[in-house]
Formats: C-alpha cells, structure tokens, sequence
C-alpha cells in the first residue's frame, strides 16, 4: 500500500474513519522509515517515559528509584533522604520504554505516574525521594532535590500511591 508516500507490505488495513492500521495486536514492527509524514503526529496511550535498567529485585509500581551502590546493579529503592542519585520511579505501563530488549526494572524517567508519597501532601506541591523508596513533599530549600509535582490531595500521613508528574 501507498500512503502519502510511504510504501507498506503487509497487513496494512484503511479504518472507516480514514486511520490506518499496520498489522495486528502484538504484531512487532521493526523500522519505519517515510519521507512525508507532514502533519502526522504519534501518541501513546499511556502517560511516561521509561527506561529498563537492571536491579537486583523486582519493586512495585511507585516506588522511587535511585542509582544503586551495587557495582553489579544499575539501580535500586530509593533509601537516602532528598538523594540527589534518585532516578525515577517504577512504572506499570509506559507509552515508551527505552531499552527493551534487556531484563529489568522499567522505571519511569519523565511523565505523568503513581508514586508512593509518605506524609500528607496538596496538590502542585513539589516531591523529593525520601526512605523505603518513597517520596515526600518538599520543604524550603530542597528545590535542588526535586523530582516531581503532586496532581492530588493526600491528607493522611499513611504511604499511599498518589498521582505526580515526574520531570
């Protein structure tokens, strides 16, 4: 097929709506190379940017991820306060994973993510890591340390999963 000219072989199907569609769910597309994609943007359906990177455990979603000390490792939880090595913090379902082909810890580097949040926080407030994996709100003075924004009200000091922007 033709399309704007881009040529496809394949399954390559033309949707009631005028989308176009490459193959089928779970079918894995090496290059995609065009010459003319003016006006054509990509999306992804979930909401962060993520990279694999090894870890010596596997780690829920949300939790604040730093460099590891482990020579052996690229990362582990989070467990200094205000730890300028924190990285990102464990996602579920990133709309792009860098990396891919490598066994570990799919931790989300920049975008919109749950993340556990220790203590009470209001929302636009800003988050830096903090122990057991966790962040916190950030006080005056620990701008430098920030990782984050929170995008809800949590006003109970339990850890609970709460939704930020991770920058």
């Amino acid at each position: 097929m033709d399309f704007y000219g881009m040529t496809i072989k394949g399954n390559c199907e033309v949707g009631t709506d005028n989308s176009y569609r490459i193959g089928n769910v779970g079918t894995r597309l090496a290059n995609v190379y065009s010459v003319y994609f003016t006006g054509i943007a990509t999306s992804a359906q979930y909401a962060d940017l993520a990279e694999k990177y090894t870890c010596k455990e596997k780690f829920p979603v949300g939790t604040v991820i730093s460099v590891s000390y482990d020579p052996e490792y690229d990362v582990d939880k989070c467990e200094v306060d205000c730890d300028p090595a924190c990285i990102g913090v464990v996602s579920a379902k990133p709309g792009f994973i860098m990396n891919e082909g490598i066994d570990g810890l799919v931790t989300g580097l920049v975008g919109k993510l749950p993340v556990f949040i220790r203590g009470k926080i209001r929302k636009s407030d800003f988050i830096v890591p903090t122990l057991h994996g966790c962040a916190r709100a950030g006080l005056p003075g620990e701008e430098q340390f920030k990782i984050g924004v929170c995008l809800a009200d949590k006003l109970v000091d339990e850890v609970a999963l709460v939704m930020c922007i991770i920058k």
